[in-house]
């Protein structure tokens, strides 16, 4: 199963679905500072001992802070049958975006 990766404008496409959950892949630290509304904390030191109860009839959306920790993490899951994507740029371009929109 291949990786799909999205872009921060396509991220409200998936936001609410209730077969999708966003996934913030940073220490518990950074997401209690700032996370994308409605995602859950899985530090992706944590994904390994926690995979086993992520359900693979969900769409996973994962982020980072800049991408690559998520596509890692996205691409080993996907090997393993998970729906999977990761949000290109992660958070920074989701708040470069933010920023250009004020």
């Amino acid at each position: 199963m291949a990786v799909g990766t999205i872009g921060v404008r396509e991220l409200e496409t998936y936001a609410g679905k209730p077969d999708t959950r966003l996934v913030d892949l940073r220490a518990r630290e950074e997401y209690d500072q700032y996370h994308l509304e409605g995602a859950v904390n899985l530090p992706y030191e944590d994904l390994e001992k926690y995979k086993g109860r992520l359900s693979k009839n969900i769409t996973y959306i994962f982020y980072c802070e800049r991408g690559v920790s998520s596509l890692l993490a996205a691409k080993e899951l996907s090997r393993e049958g998970y729906r999977v994507f990761t949000l290109v740029g992660g958070i920074r371009a989701f708040e470069q975006s933010a920023a250009g929109k004020e």
